[in-house]
């Protein structure tokens, strides 16, 4: 039987604080790395710019996307300037190329494999969507690492 319940402005507020929570939180966190040497030992926020937050990362890239997706529903979200603030210190071009290039390293190419790229792929499908100036800026910057993803 299909669900008649719906979101409130409430409750997205408050699932927006909660991600907001665990967004730049470094610590603590589960990394999920294979350390080929010396060199690849780093934090998380070193290791990856975009997505370091939460307790690993696939739930940090969950996080981004339960914020775009809160912010397309909700756009009066009382959380919505620090909701695009943060999405715009993490999904710049930089950061997001330095989470493609992670993949091109030795014993990396299938990190987070199935359950951190299906939630990166709705991350991409949710910006995409979204017609929104600051959307299709984070969806372009997104795009190196949604087609290192794809291709594998």
């Amino acid at each position: 039987m299909p669900s008649t319940s719906k979101l409130t402005l409430l409750q997205a507020s408050a699932f927006a604080r909660l991600a907001l929570k665990s967004m730049q939180k470094e610590y603590p966190n589960k990394p999920g790395e294979v350390l080929n040497s010396a060199a690849d030992v780093m934090g998380p926020r070193a290791m990856h710019p975009a997505f370091y937050g939460c307790f690993d990362w696939h739930s940090a890239v969950h996080g981004h996307w339960m914020l775009v997706r809160l912010l397309r529903l909700f756009p009066e979200l009382p959380e919505k300037q620090q909701v695009r603030a943060v999405l715009a210190e993490h999904l710049t071009a930089k950061n997001l190329e330095a989470e493609a290039d992670y993949f091109a390293k030795p014993n990396h190419q299938s990190f987070e494999r199935t359950y951190g790229w299906a939630w990166l792929l709705k991350l991409a499908e949710e910006l995409k969507d979204w017609d929104d100036p600051q959307a299709r800026e984070w969806s372009a910057n997104l795009k190196p690492l949604t087609e290192t993803i794809v291709a594998r």
